[in-house]
């Protein structure tokens, strides 16, 4: 059998056997594009390789590093690169899965530069047939690996200047616009993120450098770039995202594949605003980006039905939801065939027959135990391996479940804020405290979602003492996964062992936001932010438990004098407080790992369809409404859906860069207090219990810049720390971090709770004295600022900042932080 196939005799059709890069670049080779000569190794080779291998256990990974090739390869591996030259080459992974949805698999295959020799070339292919099988891929395809992968070998070009070329603006989405970004010699350096290239737009002909001093190409040859990537284009029919090379004056061409950036790359098509004549709209403030049709078709019906429950034991309103000008807005109305005073009679007794504490435990008596055992049920069905009508079926599943686990979600944070709201009022009431002397007496560090943090330390550690692991990690262009097991074995499987555990879950409430297992890297310079102080639970919990047992001391000393009745209200609001200390995170813990499992089949059902040519890529089945994705999968039309994701997309863009304003309507009509007049000593109590813990969502009265190179804000942590500022905006952020920077974000999730341990203080541009970002802060004991405006955009990575969280000042105090 031949597993060669020279570049030349490449076509589209040949993806299956050679992966859609191969594929493409043959399709361009064979029209006359400047591709550089090369080979394909088909996709059969690494099947017989796997199919070849006994079953008992072997990791995959490893099975391809000591297999025997298939016979008669090695030969034909010889034969064709002493075609080439035998000089070096470059050996790069083509999955049948990438290029055609390249945003969900860039830069996850492997590729391998300057390979030199057969031996060479034999580990070269190797690797890239193991990175099918890395946790990202396997992650992002719900379980399973990548489809079939070939491997493409091509002459290297000894570049003097490489990058990529955009055929439509990547931030403006402008047609008329081409971006070219470039640096010196190889483009592996403009791919890895260690490099600031130089970026250039061209526009009727005239190229125009914007930024980067790299000084790698003239304008004359910038303009050969953007004519190479019209060409490529104008072929496809399509923008394309043109990876390129420069040697000798001529331009190569490297790589070819539909422009995919998610949200802002794409034309913009206006959305119009349809603002409702009553109520008072408020943007929901979970919504970091507009919703997507997917999400919007499975979240909204469940907010409607289930939100309320944060308001259950206050006020009693429920929110509804509507997307204005393409972002979601609520607003509260009163549940029907209930009259105001009816409603807080209600609320009275509940709270006096202790619903909110029942709910706290029966979550950890009951629901906690089999939300986790349904979560690990489904994550074990391997959805590549269903059939269309399985993967509905499993996606249906995921629906319901989804709907289950918010329903319980919102009852829990209702249930925490009464109970927290009790303590305050009643160290109000008994100790005159104000909101932030209670809250020291809150403990944390607890709960079924702390491994996810402890783990991360235990493996600083373990990298920390190890020389080869720790040499890997600190590498300037960042640790690679697939060195790890080279390093160390044991320290690979931990790692492994962890995004299997804790990596499959996405950052916040987006649908469109990968998890930490599907961007391994991050996870590793996470690591690397602790070799110098891992994260030590036990101690981080001593500190804590001392803190609190401070202020519980006080408080005692404050009551010694008071009747046995003050003492037992406070001692019984101190205890049912602290019961759901660990549910604020561990239901967001296990909330979005079910978003992530609806992900992956998700995008398991839009590679499907992007195979039948119905989608361009993956990710486009995120512009697709539930019912859409599902009728595709039971009853296939095989309708083209990529003009519908188009103009969807092109919505998603323009409202992404034009937020509403935060409010829509009368603030009036959002005041629906109850007259408690008449009401019963029940009823009363409850109301003021839910006003003294509402009133800790109030914004600052003084919030953002003074003009002279101060934020001001809300108090949240007390404390003072001088460090360098790191701005972290998402996860792909993430790996920024280094040890004792101040983190500088738009507010944080229970995701983020890994930071924590590596920070040195934190401002966040939104939040409250109960907001999750002021809450970690006080856990982990270190200075915090919350609600300081624009942060995110005022402060700049590697400015030396004095947080000061008693306050509620940032100070800027120099233009560079002495690292």
């Amino acid at each position: 059998m031949t597993y060669i196939q020279p570049l030349d005799r490449v076509r589209l059709a040949d993806t299956p056997q050679v992966g859609r890069k191969a594929a493409v670049l043959g399709e361009l080779a064979s029209a006359g594009f400047p591709v550089p000569d090369g080979f394909a190794v088909r996709a059969d080779a690494l099947e017989h390789i796997l199919t070849a291998a006994p079953d008992d256990g072997t990791p995959v990974v490893e099975v391809i590093a000591g297999a025997a090739l298939p016979p008669g390869l090695d030969t034909e591996l010889a034969a064709a690169y002493e075609l080439l030259g035998a000089g070096p080459v470059a050996v790069r992974s083509s999955g049948a899965d990438e290029d055609g949805g390249e945003a969900s698999f860039a830069g996850q295959f492997d590729s391998v530069l300057g390979v030199q020799g057969a031996e060479e070339l034999v580990a070269a292919v190797r690797r890239c047939w193991a990175s099918a099988f890395s946790e990202r891929i396997t992650a992002y395809r719900g379980g399973a690996a990548a489809g079939r992968v070939g491997v493409l070998v091509q002459r290297m070009v000894p570049a003097e200047a490489a990058g990529v070329a955009f055929t439509v603006n990547p931030v403006t989405g402008a047609a008329d616009e081409i971006v070219v970004s470039a640096v010196r010699g190889l483009g592996d350096r403009l791919m890895e993120g260690t490099a600031t290239p130089d970026e250039w737009t061209v526009r009727d002909g005239a190229a125009e450098h914007r930024s980067g001093a790299e000084e790698a190409l003239p304008a004359e040859r910038v303009l050969a770039v953007a004519a190479l990537a019209e060409q490529v284009a104008a072929h496809f029919g399509a923008p394309q995202d043109v990876e390129w090379a420069v040697a000798d004056g001529a331009v190569a061409l490297l790589q070819a594949r539909p422009v995919t950036v998610a949200g802002d790359g794409v034309e913009q098509i206006p959305v119009e605003a349809e603002v409702p004549k009553e109520g008072f709209w408020v943007r929901y403030a979970q919504a970091e980006r507009p919703w997507t049709a997917l999400q919007r078709s499975v979240y909204r019906p469940v907010l409607d039905a289930s939100a309320g429950g944060v308001f259950a034991f206050g006020n009693g309103m429920r929110p509804h939801f509507r997307e204005i000008g393409g972002w979601p807005y609520q607003c509260l109305v009163a549940p029907p065939g209930e009259g105001a005073a009816e409603r807080a009679e209600r609320i009275g007794r509940e709270v006096r027959d202790g619903l909110p504490l029942e709910l706290v435990r029966r979550w950890d008596e009951e629901w906690k135990k089999g939300l986790a055992a349904r979560i690990e049920e489904l994550r074990a069905a391997d959805t590549a391996l269903l059939d269309d009508a399985g993967l509905a079926a499993h996606l249906r599943t995921l629906q319901g479940f989804f709907a289950e686990v918010h329903e319980l979600y919102f009852r829990l944070t209702g249930a925490s804020i009464v109970l927290l709201g009790e303590l305050g009022l009643a160290c109000q009431e008994l100790l005159e405290w104000a909101p932030d002397q209670v809250l020291r007496l809150r403990g944390g560090l607890t709960g079924d979602h702390v491994p996810a943090t402890a783990t991360l330390g235990e493996l600083a550690a373990a990298a920390a003492a190890d020389p080869a692991v720790r040499a890997e990690l600190e590498r300037p262009e960042g640790a690679r996964p697939e060195e790890l097991r080279t390093a160390s074995p044991a320290f690979a499987d931990a790692f492994e062992a962890y995004l299997r555990a804790h990596g499959h879950r996405t950052p916040g409430f987006e649908l469109g936001d990968a998890t930490l297992a599907e961007q391994p890297e991050t996870v590793l310079n996470l690591v690397r932010a602790q070799l110098e102080r891992p994260f030590d639970l036990a101690a981080e919990r001593a500190a804590l438990e001392a803190r609190t047992a401070e202020a519980v001391t006080e408080a005692g000393q404050l009551l010694a004098g008071r009747p046995e009745s003050d003492r037992e209200r406070f001692r019984r609001a101190l205890d049912a407080s602290m019961a759901s200390t660990a549910v604020r995170d561990e239901k967001v813990y296990y909330a979005v790992s079910v978003w992530a499992l609806l992900r992956y089949a998700a995008l398991e059902a839009g590679t499907r369809l992007a195979s039948r040519g119905l989608l361009a890529r993956a990710e486009d089945a995120l512009h697709l409404e539930f019912a859409e994705l599902q009728a595709e999968l039971t009853a296939p039309t095989g309708q083209d859906l990529t003009e519908r994701v188009r103009v969807r997309r092109g919505q998603h863009a323009w409202a992404t860069a034009h937020p509403g304003p935060r409010f829509h309507g009368d603030p009036a009509a959002a005041r629906m207090g109850v007259d408690t007049e008449g009401l019963s000593e029940d009823a009363k109590y409850a109301q003021r219990v839910g006003g003294w813990s509402m009133g800790l969502w109030g914004g600052p009265g003084r919030q953002g810049d003074d003009g002279e190179g101060t934020l001001r804000g809300t108090a949240a942590s007390r404390g003072r720390y001088t460090g360098p500022a790191r701005v972290i905006v998402s996860v792909a952020d993430f790996g920024k971090l280094r040890r004792g920077d101040v983190l500088v974000c738009p507010e944080t999730t229970a995701q983020w709770s890994v930071l924590f341990p590596a920070i040195g203080a934190l401002v966040a541009d939104r939040g409250s004295l109960l907001s999750h970002p002021a809450i970690l802060a006080r856990e982990y004991g270190i200075p915090a600022v919350v609600a300081a405006g624009e942060a995110t955009t005022a402060l700049a990575d590697g400015q030396l900042i004095e947080v000061d969280g008693t306050a509620g000042t940032v100070r800027v105090l120099g233009t560079e932080a002495a690292r």
